[in-house]
């Protein structure tokens, strides 16, 4: 049997024979499931989770978050050499990620907000592939915009399939790109979208930015002055937000 399958038969049966356990157990949280069953599921599918490779920082083949924050990014970014080609979000077992749309709309938002065409939802017992190019809505049902789901018992039937979808071959050979642009076609994203959306964000900073500065400063009621110090404000953001999403 393929070394990698047999990983994957490992972990699903060590899952399954334990299963109320990890479900039940205050204890057995997010970091827990990551550690024993998630990351190495993606190691299942080829991905240098752990970077033994020792490549460059920049070009890890996996970028993980190590704790919850506050900037609220994904659990796992799988890369081509460092550019990012999908999110993975993860769950402890005990939360119902098959039903629970608050999980859901944050998996398919992490996608759509990066322009990617697939995410991926886990808590292991359960793997979720999300079509990201319809904008999601934090009032959807958790079945809106499935692909593919299976169940942790189907992993090993369904071995090939999911491996076509996201394995780190194929998203290294080009075959993962090829295979979004023939059967997702970003129906439900548009450039004049996005662009829109970009500027409320932006106009929306600005207004807050030069309120707080009017305000709170006597210097500032000059409105030429005020104006160009709000820009450089909106500069610096937007270079900063850059900055983060590459990881830098």
């Amino acid at each position: 049997m393929d070394p990698l399958k047999q990983d994957l038969h490992r972990l699903v049966n060590q899952y399954l024979l334990n299963i109320d356990v990890y479900k039940n157990n205050d204890q057995y949280n997010e970091q827990a499931c990551r550690d024993e069953f998630i990351s190495p599921l993606l190691e299942c599918f080829g991905w240098d989770v752990q970077n033994k490779k020792g490549v460059s920082p920049q070009y890890k083949e996996v970028v993980v978050e190590k704790f919850s924050n506050e900037k609220e990014r994904p659990d796992y970014t799988l890369t081509l050499n460092g550019l990012s080609k999908i999110f993975v979000e993860a769950k402890k077992p005990s939360v119902p990620i098959l039903t629970d749309k608050k999980t859901s709309y944050q998996a398919r938002s992490y996608g759509w907000n990066a322009g990617h065409k697939l995410s991926i939802l886990t808590n292991f017992e359960n793997l979720i592939i999300y079509d990201t190019t319809n904008k999601p809505d934090e009032t959807d049902n958790a079945v809106v915009s499935v692909y593919k789901k299976y169940h942790c018992s189907e992993y090993e039937e369904h071995y090939e399939e999911i491996y076509n979808l996201i394995s780190r071959e194929n998203v290294y050979s080009g075959t993962f790109d090829e295979f979004l642009s023939t059967n997702l076609q970003d129906k439900g994203r548009t450039t004049s979208e996005i662009d829109e959306q970009f500027l409320k964000q932006l106009n929306y900073w600005r207004l807050q930015i030069g309120l707080s500065l009017f305000n709170n400063l006597e210097k500032y009621r000059n409105v030429d002055l005020l104006n160009d110090v709000v820009q450089e404000f909106i500069n610096q953001i937007v270079f900063l937000r850059i900055c983060e999403d590459t990881n830098l």
